[in-house]
């Protein structure tokens, strides 16, 4: 699938906006120009909804797309995005034969919306789907367009496909908590297999096995295993309605990062209007060092509790007593009372006509039914000596091979004070920092620009609002591990159950065929992630070594020797002699950002979905080979690129402009006159406007102020 050109009417800052792509297989790369607050991200929504519809819009859809220079008018505003595209098609051909046709379609997807108590209205929202031939125009039925756009781009992999620089970082960056980041990876590498459908099939086998197993048995033991099942089904509709609201939660804690960058990045600009970049710096500094100690401190703390958890102390504490109950129970032991229990032998013998001491135990005879009520009676005299026997026979199997050592207590208080003290320096350090960012914003505070003030007090108000998101993701987080191993233990008391039932029953035959289905699902499901994250982990890693131009085997001192997706859905980098190494402290900003496009890039290529990759700011942070490197990556490895790149991005790699880009223009933003803009743009209202100035041109519309102009 390939992107011909997209039109915008209406679509916030995209008042009358086209745009063309290229399609040349020599020069597949487009590159749009557009300074920061151009309309990038707005873009790459537009053609989501384009595609996808309003279900695909952040926010559940509530996003509104009503320009905001027309929020005073109180007028229903028609909103439209027409996108050309060609893709492969397999045409029928009759008797069974067909061919595959390159399709030209025109999508045209149009609503109305208005502002309504303080509220956005969207009515009318339809699709129109085209086919272009040599012959016209023809429509598309309605019932084949979801089809066509799916197999073109499917919305499962919307993500990775449309994406920006900074979303990218999300996969790695500290400010997000480590179950954010992993539930950022899984949610990518299951949109790539697209797993959905098989979870769903899972559960539905799941409530089949339930059912067959409840109707198996109507006694009380059957009833009891109908009570495993609703508490088997309680927690998993508690697990997947917890995973809906992660969902939810993980498209709330995007937008705030991404109005967190936003914010951020307005601040510095307006520091550096100031003469503050040195106190820009200084802050940014103390926000490392805090990051970087909190990780550590965060860690140590793990060190601290897994001590806790060594058997080592308990021990050595009880280490006299110890030996000598081990004593007596090898004694026991030696004298063959180990394991001894009367229960089960009696409970044969009561399913045998004849004792082996030649008895009568028949049901049918005097003799027989007065030696079954004797054998009754022995089993409930023995059930307390019997559990006594069990508990005593367990723990000697569990400690006959322990030493028990009481001098482990003073190797155990070395260790805890080692790990304490840098848990406590770690601490100290945070502190440290933090009364010096105090500090540090204190004086930025100070500073008499009411603009600075606003974008300080949204961006506490953001924060804070992240935070509570992110806490209450950890929350269900923690709730839904929970509920999973009790679902877990529950399910192997069911398989204990289901043992013991009426195996003559034509239910028990429906359930063992559930349970095998079940288990092949559960396998092929496990299977499937495994390989494919291997796949993903493996690309990931040829790509993000040619990006940094690391060569592990011909070069010794390379620092960063290999990248890998864990089977725990973490981004790790390792340097040389195997050291790990923290993606987002430890790397530069360049090799940051090398890794999250790496992955990205290595997504669409297990997936083999031939699309175009539409990526805002790749660049940023880059120099020198690194953003050379990266750019000429990304070009080997899609099919048709789309870059929106600034004018520092391009800085050092228009020469790979020049030979590998069909298009480049650019996009401008009137309201950044006149601080940023040295002429006034001719409109009179808020949009964004095109010119055809390339990487190397400049004209009224677009030519920028330097720094010094400001």
């Amino acid at each position: 699938m390939k992107l011909i050109r997209a039109g915008f009417k209406n679509f916030r800052l995209l008042k009358n906006l086209n745009l063309d792509f290229s399609v040349s297989n020599d020069k597949p790369l487009t590159v749009i120009r557009a300074a920061n607050e151009t309309g990038k991200t707005t873009i790459e929504t537009a053609l989501i909804w384009g595609f996808f519809g309003s279900k695909a819009l952040p926010s559940k859809g509530k996003y509104p797309l009503y320009p905001s220079d027309s929020l005073g008018q109180c007028k229903s505003i028609e909103i439209s995005v027409e996108i050309d595209f060609e893709n492969e098609q397999v045409i029928p051909t009759g008797k069974g034969n067909q061919r595959i046709e390159n399709c030209h379609y025109r999508l045209y997807r149009s609503c109305s919306e208005k502002l309504l108590n303080g509220a956005f209205i969207r009515e009318n929202e339809q699709l129109v789907l085209l086919e272009i031939t040599a012959d016209g125009t023809n429509p598309v039925q309605q019932n084949r367009i979801n089809s066509i756009i799916e197999n073109s781009i499917p919305e499962a992999l919307k993500d990775v496909y449309f994406t920006d620089g900074d979303s990218a970082m999300s996969f790695i960056e500290a400010a997000a908590t480590q179950g954010v980041k992993r539930r950022r990876v899984k949610d990518a590498i299951e949109a790539l297999l697209g797993l959905e459908l098989l979870e769903k099939t899972k559960r539905h086998i799941n409530q089949v096995a339930s059912k067959f197993s409840s109707q198996i048995d109507d006694t009380d033991y059957g009833k009891e295993l109908q009570e495993v099942n609703d508490k088997i089904d309680g927690y998993t509709e508690d697990i997947i309605e917890w995973e809906n609201k992660q969902i939810e939660l993980s498209d709330l804690i995007k937008l705030g990062e991404k109005e967190s960058l936003s914010i951020k990045s307005s601040i510095e600009e307006i520091l550096k209007l100031g003469d503050k970049s040195k106190l820009l710096e200084e802050v940014k500094k103390c926000e490392v060092n805090i990051s970087r100690n909190t990780d550590s401190a965060s860690r140590a703390l793990k060190d601290v509790a897994s001590l806790f958890r060594n058997n080592d102390l308990a021990e050595s504490m009880i280490a006299e007593v110890a030996r000598d109950g081990l004593k007596i129970l090898n004694e026991m032991n030696d004298k063959k009372q180990l394991p001894k229990v009367n229960i089960p032998i009696l409970e044969e013998l009561l399913s045998q006509e004849i004792c082996f001491c030649g008895e009568d135990l028949r049901n049918n005879t005097d003799i027989g039914k007065a030696h079954r009520r004797k054998i009754l009676e022995a089993i409930e005299n023995s059930r307390d000596s019997d559990a006594r026997q069990e508990v005593i026979s367990s723990l000697y199997y569990n400690v006959r091979s322990k030493y028990f050592d009481a001098n482990n207590v003073n190797n155990w208080l070395e260790k805890y004070n080692s790990l304490s003290r840098n848990y406590f320096e770690r601490n100290t350090d945070i502190s440290k920092f933090e009364q010096e960012l105090k500090e540090k914003q204190n004086e930025i505070s100070k500073m008499k620009d009411s603009n600075l003030q606003e974008y300080k007090a949204l961006e506490k108000e953001n924060l804070k609002k992240l935070r509570g998101h992110e806490s209450e993701f950890s929350i269900l987080t923690e709730k839904i591990r929970a509920a999973s191993e009790r679902k877990s233990d529950l399910e192997i008391t069911r398989g204990r159950m289901e043992k013991k039932l009426n195996k003559t029953d034509h239910s028990a035959d429906k359930l063992k065929l559930a349970r095998i289905c079940q288990s092949l699902f559960d396998s092929v499901f496990d299977a499937l992630r495994h390989d494919e994250l291997k796949k993903v982990s493996m690309e990931m890693n040829r790509i993000f070594l040619d990006m940094i131009g690391s060569d592990p085997n011909a070069n010794d001192l390379t620092l960063i020797t290999k990248a890998e997706l864990t089977s725990e859905f973490d981004i790790i980098v390792y340097g040389s002699h195997g050291h790990m190494l923290n993606p987002d402290q430890d790397l530069n900003g360049a090799s940051r950002r090398a890794i999250t496009l790496a992955f990205i890039l290595a997504l669409t290529k297990v997936s083999k979905v031939v699309a175009p990759n539409i990526i805002d700011t790749p660049l940023g942070m880059m120099s020198g080979y690194v953003k050379q490197a990266v750019l000429r990556k990304m070009l080997e490895e899609g099919s048709q690129i789309i870059l929106f790149l600034t004018h520092d991005e391009i800085q050092g790699v228009e020469n790979i402009l020049d030979k590998k880009a069909g298009l480049v223009y650019t996009l401008t933003n009137p309201a950044h006159y006149p601080k940023m803009l040295a002429n006034k743009p001719n409109v009179n209202d808020a949009r964004v406007i095109r010119c055809e100035c390339n990487h190397r041109q400049t004209c009224f519309i677009c030519e920028r102020k330097n720094i010094e102009q400001y």
